[in-house]
């Protein structure tokens, strides 16, 4: 059976999933994508969908991806198993902001492509504009391989330029009309120039102004689309179930199989592209086969955890269908079920010494989320339900801050997040608000200073007696804690320098700004005294923490901030806008450039976590979403002055404990 696989990526609103589910149709299939109470919620896809038709000895795989950018992890996923990508664009609004987005990872997957312009029966439907915006903001040769025909407000039909047939959808056959005649000239001029750019022996008869007969350009039209010498461009209108036969053809006839493709992974082996977590099937782990074949009760090799699975399931899906199959072939995507220990991007294969596939790099979240369960019983079960919910996705983490303890999501924006909040509580029953997280500051010292302590304690019997002279000195920013023994003479016992140590480790979490960690110091035990009888390691314990306190307060302690490494991709036409919103946020700006596989403006600069912690939202409104970025930790830096330590404590509902010293 030949199989190929598709994947429909662009902006929202463009008509991908109908698409998706109008293709399942032909090959019989009646079936919905977006089933999930949060798609439907919002009108729009979230998660990649799968859906498999057959047609005679072909099976057509369909990946139908979201449109919005904080789930453009699933259009990487579609892309790096499809065989062919299709960009979906709304004939009405042309060119728009994620339709850029998904043409350059469309680009940069290798993969063939063609695009279509849908909703062709809108009233405001303008194809010729459409295809200006295709050319003028992609990066590619467009080519049109038919020219629609359009009666007033209405989508009557197609030509086609190879033949020089007009096709009405009444099943009229006719000539070009004369008032088309000049714009379908120039648009098959355009086409047989690019097919000839495919094939030697066809760019001698264009040169030569040679008629190119059709059968030779449809053998060309093949190759420039396995070459990606330039894209076709063709039209659709789902609800006149106007070109979908087309495009199917052209998927069929005229693009590679994944066979043909020859690709060097054929391999034996599966990879997970895709996890999903099913209120009624379990956790399940989608592959595609890229070769031998996995049949149910087979024993699996996870390549990548060096771990064996056992195959108890295999589906095949159909949108919001599922068939049970006992056995998948090469290029078939599949869903695994009840699999004990399957992570995204794992390769599974019948031999231990199989090469690993690779998996495509996602973005790393970028926006983050304090979460807040709302009773007791939601305490409970979020962190296994989250834990559950993060495995499927790439661009989402779940950590607990070892600074301010709070438990914290993470992800591409807010609207993703929004959604991993809603299915906490529609599938696990798990209620939480989220807040802005603390910023986990620290603190430190400047400068060199004793402190010393003396604990005496009568109350009859046995007392408590031990006296603790403590040095503190900063060091390497980075480089944490250090505890130094340089007790001499035995003032203090060697049994109870641990007592010592411990006392000042209990005492690092207390810092004396504002009670924030304390680090990058070093903690020097020099001189003490004991007593033979009231001596403990309790009394040390508590000398060695007052000591440690109040040569802390000595050495002018200062507030330690995160500072964010920020790498800002743009068009140039909003560099000033992000420089001057930068400079607003205590930024500095390391480097300007321009990215030539991403032909933007790169920007590389740096910002303190606390002016930054909303940036995607921030980016997204100065550049109209046109702009991308990754945001990660790159150091701790002492606060500059009193003033501004006070005002960053105000906002975490702190008060200064104990000025810091100037920076």
């Amino acid at each position: 059976m030949e199989v190929r696989t598709i994947c429909l990526g662009g902006h929202a609103g463009s008509g991908k999933t109908t698409l998706a589910e109008a293709l399942m149709k032909k090959g019989g299939v009646d079936c919905k994508f977006d089933t999930s109470p949060e798609a439907k919620a919002k009108g729009h896809s979230i998660d990649l969908g799968v859906g498999t038709m057959t047609q005679g000895d072909r099976a057509l795989q369909v990946l139908d991806t979201p449109g919005f950018a904080e789930f453009i992890e699933e259009v990487c996923k579609g892309l790096r198993v499809a065989d062919l990508a299709i960009l979906v664009v709304n004939a009405e609004k042309g060119v728009e902001v994620q339709t850029e987005k998904v043409w350059d990872l469309m680009r940069r997957s290798g993969k063939p492509a063609l695009v279509l312009i849908n909703k062709m029966d809108l009233p405001n439907a303008n194809w010729s504009k459409s295809l200006d915006s295709i050319r003028e903001k992609l990066e590619g040769k467009f080519v049109l391989l038919e020219h629609p025909i359009r009666e007033g407000e209405k989508f009557i039909g197609v030509i086609d330029l190879i033949d020089r047939k007009a096709s009405y959808f009444d099943k009229r056959k006719a000539d070009i009309p004369p008032s088309l005649a000049e714009t379908v000239k120039e648009e098959r001029d355009t086409l047989m120039e690019a097919l000839a750019d495919a094939n030697e022996e066809l760019m001698v008869h264009f040169l030569d102004g040679k008629e190119i007969p059709p059968d030779e350009a449809r053998g060309a039209f093949r190759m420039g689309i396995e070459q990606e010498t330039f894209t076709p461009v063709i039209f659709s209108s789902i609800p006149q179930n106007a070109g979908i036969d087309l495009l199917l053809e052209i998927i069929q006839t005229e693009t590679p199989s994944f066979e043909e493709l020859k690709l060097q992974e054929h391999t034996p082996g599966a990879l997970v592209f895709g996890i999903t977590s099913d209120q009624y099937l379990g956790k399940l782990a989608f592959v595609k086969i890229y070769g031998g074949t996995i049949s149910e009760g087979d024993s699996l090799h996870n390549v990548s955890r060096k771990t064996k699975e056992k195959v108890k399931e295999i589906l095949r899906f159909h949108g919001d269908k599922t068939e049970k199959i006992a056995k998948a072939g090469p290029g078939e995507i599949v869903a695994l079920t009840k699999l004990n220990d399957i992570h995204l991007g794992d390769t599974l294969a019948t031999s231990e010494n199989a090469t690993s596939f690779k998996m495509v790099e996602f973005p790393k979240p970028i926006y983050s989320r304090a979460l807040q369960p709302e009773t007791q019983h939601d305490e409970e079960k979020m962190s296994t339900a989250l834990k559950e919910l993060v495995s499927t996705k790439a661009t989402v983490t779940y950590t607990r801050d070892e600074v301010t303890h709070e438990e914290i999501l993470s992800g591409l924006g807010d609207v993703q997040l929004a959604i991993f909040a809603e299915r906490l509580k529609s599938r696990y029953g798990v209620s939480v608000k989220m807040n802005r997280p603390k910023v986990p500051y620290k603190e430190t010292v400047q400068m060199k200073a004793q402190g010393q302590y003396k604990h005496k304690k009568q109350t009859g019997g046995r007392g408590q007696y031990g006296e603790v002279h403590l040095r503190v000195e900063p060091r390497e920013r980075g480089s944490g804690f250090e505890f130094v023994d340089e007790v001499k003479g035995g003032v203090i016992p060697h049994q109870f320098i641990p007592a010592v140590e411990k006392g000042v480790v209990e005492s690092l979490p207390d810092g004396v700004v504002a009670k924030y960690p304390m680090t990058d110091i070093r903690a020097a035990a020099f001189y003490g005294s004991y007593h033979d009888v009231d001596s403990s390691e309790i009394a040390f314990k508590i000398a060695a923490s007052q000591a440690f306190k109040l040569a802390l307060q000595a050495a002018h302690p200062v507030l330690l901030e995160p500072v964010m490494k920020l790498l800002i991709w743009t068009p140039s036409d909003f560099t000033g806008d992000i420089i001057s919103s930068l400079n607003g946020k205590r930024g500095r700006i390391h480097g300007m450039g321009t990215n030539e596989d991403l032909k933007m403006e790169e920007i590389d600069a740096e910002a303190p976590l606390a002016e930054v912690l909303d940036y995607a939202l921030e980016l997204k409104s100065i550049t109209q979403g046109r702009a991308t970025f990754q945001m990660e930790f790159l150091r701790y830096q002492p606060v500059s002055n009193e003033k501004l330590t006070e005002d960053l404590l105000k906002r975490e509902g702190r008060q200064v404990l104990k000025h810091a010293a100037a920076a």
